[in-house]
């Protein structure tokens, strides 16, 4: 059984939290350019769409949305892991949660950094992406702000805005600690990024009210961001979407996604970074009774979402309610809802 952190010697726990910073490893090269080739194969595919068009995307008439909006409703209830997850547990003073918040918001802002490129990739014409500001202009055109999508816009801006703000917030002691050991070329960056950390217990109080109080904020805008992005979907006329119940089942699937992919990203951590000191099962066990409590309230609105459709039994609704049932994307609907 691992130890305790709180009995290691502190040289002990730094020396292991900051080795992976002390140079680049034959497999990181080789990841980061896997994940390069990647990148580069996307921007290729996403050239080609913009010199023929979304046509060759399979996006047209009537189908308009595909794999982009997916794409991007996954990334966005991913990028909840640190949010709602690392800002309940703060305001709640959950001891356990502290190895597994950095983690958390970090996959925050990375997943905003992806899901927020969909709307974009999505255009036809990206390069004018600005034409959606709401700013005065020459042609006299303003945004419908009637569309949600004028309001994912500005919600994703602000969640991004909050989430670095509350990722960064706690890295400014850690920034400090590195600039005392690391050679001189970071140590000048890291002490502007600590802002003259001194560790004072004045600046140690300062830092924690501004956490919470910034954990309190982020908390609000996640849960708008997400029932935003459910609008997406709720404000059309299709069968089965139009529902007012979408806003809370979009944030609890949201939440069920950030939770998992926290599970996953920490077991990666812990193996590829021997971590096995930090990270100890009782982490694992709690964040899984928080994946099985968010997967019951999944259920729930799923079950709600289902049985309002069946009992009403409206025929444009009925009709796609038997498509997913008992028709031809049966055997998609009963594996997705296992």
């Amino acid at each position: 059984m691992a130890a305790s952190p709180n009995l290691l010697p502190y040289g002990v726990i730094r020396e292991d939290l900051f080795r992976p910073l002390g140079g680049l490893s034959r497999r990181y090269v080789i990841v980061a350019i896997a994940a390069f080739i990647v990148a580069a194969a996307g921007l290729v595919a996403w050239g080609v769409q913009l010199d023929r068009g979304m046509g060759v995307t399979g996006l047209n008439r009537p189908t308009f949305w595909g794999l982009y909006i997916v794409d991007f409703v996954f990334w966005i209830g991913i990028s909840h892991a640190g949010t709602l997850i690392s800002a309940i547990l703060r305001l709640t003073d959950a001891a356990w949660r502290k190895p597994v918040t950095r983690a958390a918001e970090a996959i925050t802002v990375f997943a905003l950094m992806i899901g927020g490129m969909f709307p974009i990739i999505h255009l036809g014409r990206a390069w004018f992406f600005y034409w959606i500001l709401p700013y005065p202009n020459w042609r006299m055109l303003w945004p419908n702000f009637r569309s949600p999508l004028v309001w994912d816009l500005t919600a994703i801006v602000t969640y991004v805005m909050g989430s670095v703000l509350y990722l960064y917030l706690p890295l400014i002691p850690d920034m400090a600690q590195l600039a005392e050991h690391t050679q001189p070329w970071r140590r000048r960056l890291y002490r502007t990024l600590s802002l003259g950390w001194t560790g004072s217990d004045r600046e140690w109080h300062a830092l924690e009210r501004a956490m919470k109080l910034n954990a309190g904020i982020i908390l609000a805008i996640a849960v708008s961001v997400h029932t935003v992005v459910a609008w997406d979907f709720a404000m059309t006329i299709a069968p089965t979407w139009h529902s007012t119940i979408f806003g809370p089942y979009f944030v609890t699937g949201a939440i069920f996604s950030g939770i998992a992919a926290l599970i996953l990203v920490t077991a990666a951590i812990r193996r590829v970074m021997h971590l096995e000191r930090y990270l100890l099962q009782h982490h694992f066990n709690n964040l899984s009774k928080l994946l099985l409590l968010m997967s019951l309230l999944w259920f729930y609105f799923t079950m709600a979402e289902h049985l309002t459709i069946w009992y009403g039994n409206d025929p444009k609704e009925m009709a796609v309610f038997g498509a997913n049932t008992r028709g031809i994307y049966a055997p998609y609907f009963w594996v997705w809802s296992r």
